[in-house]
């Protein structure tokens, strides 16, 4: 550090700069300090320098043996804009009742070479966000990527001032992308970042998986961030209390991100399995059974567990090939799930229950499960265990017993010995005979009517079973019952993030199953779409919309009352109400 040193006044009076050898571009900071109490600073000339910052104004008072002492600091960053031996001079300061001026600087501005020169680009004026004071950044692991395909994005706001308010004021909207939240902290973490060789303080806003739903070119929309920002007032204190209490403002200023373009291909067609179903990522099958020998109407659980990394979600039951007289029902499945930024990795886990109704052996062929990898960028397919069951004759306990007869009645068996009579008696002529009767072939002919109506019914329903569309309108309500009944637990434990993941399934999961719209094409504009084609009214559809928004924003907005989550639930509650009632 080099500087002249002037005493006046019994006052010490010091003017510093960090180097006196700059080229042209280069940044120095020039600094007047003064021992006392000042009552104004007069700046001095400096129309032949860039001025990046400053005055910037700083005082320090302390107390030293029982002596009070008190200096004033006013600093500037400047940088030189054009060659020669250009002289600092003009500073002043009032104090005491008197003007003292500091001693004049010479600087020597060389020509910088174009290496330094754009290294301090933005003190020429062309300054770029990352020189700024407060940014936001979009960092993306992947710009290119296949249509499936994961890609990790974090939203950063990097900031050099002081923030005393904040908040996201718009989420991005990711239109055309399936999208899986890493869980953040509820206290925000801030750290300190160094971007073009600027140290700053950074904190992560929000960090997503999107995998990109179609393709061609997809834009990650903008993030706004709202910060309340407090800087020192530019007017002069009068006193040394309003440089502990006062001299400072609040002003609110909103950042918001640049948008991203992914650009997504789409998948080969060369190799592409029969099988393919759109899964994308790195997978492994196993298949497992819990027993091989068992009796009909006996149970057996055939469990299929796919893991890896890609979106786990999506994966739909892979199909069985069942031998007729062996019957299943709909999989239960179970998530293990974890999503982080490197990813989303996990397992999904369909358990089937597999009854046998007659006795033998049953040969349960191997499923298959195809997938691309984009890594390798190429079609894998995975192939489980073959199943071999071998099936006993169960127990026909139900024909062995008598039914009708209950123990009480025999007590009766006694009853049907009469007296003789000596009386005279008269015959009476006996109805129509039973025998070939009409009732006689109802009762013959009624086992195989029941029969053809069992069959019929059967058939209808394994059709049924078989049309996923009809079993995805038919279990829409009872899924979103399920997921409003977790909603409203989580309301009353008062996880506010869980309740609302789980009303946007109920929301999601309803109208997408309803209207069987297929998950992977899940997203607002395929939903208007379906749902004016089955009239439902544009109120309805704005109710849903607005709901959904609702939710989304809330998972990442402060709370507001207390009685936000009733109010959320109460609107779930009757907005599925009325899609019930207008879907047909």
């Amino acid at each position: 550090m080099w500087g002249a040193t002037l005493y006046a006044q019994n006052h010490n009076m010091k003017t510093t700069v960090s180097k006196v050898n700059v080229e042209v571009g280069e940044r120095f900071k020039l600094e007047f300090k003064f021992d006392g109490k000042v009552d104004q600073f007069y700046p001095p000339d400096l129309s032949q320098f860039i001025r990046v910052s400053g005055p910037n104004q700083s005082s320090m008072s302390q107390y030293v043996n029982g002596k009070y002492s008190q200096s004033m600091t006013y600093s500037y960053i400047l940088a030189g804009k054009k060659k020669g031996r250009i002289k600092i001079s003009g500073a002043r300061i009032d104090a005491h009742g008197k003007i003292h001026s500091y001693d004049d600087i010479v600087m020597n501005v060389s020509t910088g070479t174009a290496k330094k020169t754009a290294a301090n680009q933005s003190a020429t004026g062309k300054t770029k966000a990352s020189n700024s004071d407060m940014f936001m950044k979009v960092n993306v692991s992947k710009r290119n990527v296949y249509v499936g395909e994961g890609i990790s994005v974090t939203y950063t706001i990097y900031f050099k001032v002081d923030i005393v308010g904040n908040e996201v004021s718009q989420l991005p909207a990711f239109k055309g992308f399936w999208t899986q939240d890493v869980e953040m902290p509820k206290q925000v973490k801030v750290y300190v970042a160094n971007v073009n060789g600027i140290r700053y303080q950074a904190a992560d806003l929000k960090k997503t998986i999107v995998f990109p739903q179609r393709t061609g070119n997809l834009e990650l929309d903008p993030m706004h961030f709202k910060a309340v920002v407090r800087t020192r007032s530019s007017r002069q204190s009068r006193s040394i209390f309003d440089n502990f209490f006062g001299g400072y403002k609040d002003v609110e200023r909103i950042v918001k991100s640049k948008p991203i373009r992914i650009v997504v291909k789409p998948l080969p067609e060369k190799g592409k399995p029969r099988n393919f179903k759109g899964d994308v990522g790195k997978y492994k099958l196993v298949t497992s059974v819990d027993k091989t020998e068992l009796t009909a109407n006996d149970a057996a659980s055939l469990v299929i567990k796919i893991s890896g990394r890609g979106n786990i979600k999506l994966i739909d039951p892979l199909k069985l090939n069942l031998p007729p007289d062996v019957e299943t029902y709909d999989p239960k499945i179970t998530d293990r799930i974890s999503v982080k930024i490197s990813g989303v990795s996990g397992s999904r886990t369909y358990e089937h229950l597999l009854v046998p109704r007659h006795a033998g052996t049953y040969v349960i062929e191997p499923v298959q499960f195809s997938y691309f990898d984009p890594s390798k960028k190429k079609y894998i397919t995975l192939t489980g265990d073959e199943v071999v069951l071998t099936v006993a004759k169960g127990e026909e306990g139900a024909m062995t017993t008598i039914s009708g007869i209950a123990k009480e009645d025999l007590k009766f068996i006694g009853s049907d010995i009469m007296f003789i009579k000596n009386q005279a008696f008269v015959l009476k002529k006996k109805s129509d005979p039973f025998f070939l009767s009409g009732l006689f072939y109802g009762y013959v002919s009624s086992p195989f009517l029941c029969l053809f109506i069992f069959l019929a019914i059967r058939r209808r329903n394994l059709e049924q079973r078989r049309d996923v569309a009809f079993m995805r309108r038919k279990g829409a309500t009872r899924l979103a019952k399920k997921h409003l009944s977790k909603a409203k637990k989580f309301m009353n434990d008062g996880d506010r993030n869980a309740f609302y993941v789980e009303v946007l399934k109920s929301l999601w999961g309803y109208v997408g199953d309803k209207l069987n719209v297929p998950v992977a094409e899940l997203n607002k504009e395929n939903i208007r779409e379906s749902l004016i084609q089955k009239e439902v009214s544009d109120e309805s559809i704005k109710s849903l919309e607005e709901l959904v928004s609702r939710c989304e924003f809330a998972q990442y907005a402060p709370a507001k009352d207390e009685g936000e989550l009733e109010v959320i639930y109460q609107d779930a509650l009757q907005i599925l109400g009325v899609l019930e009632h207008e879907i047909t």
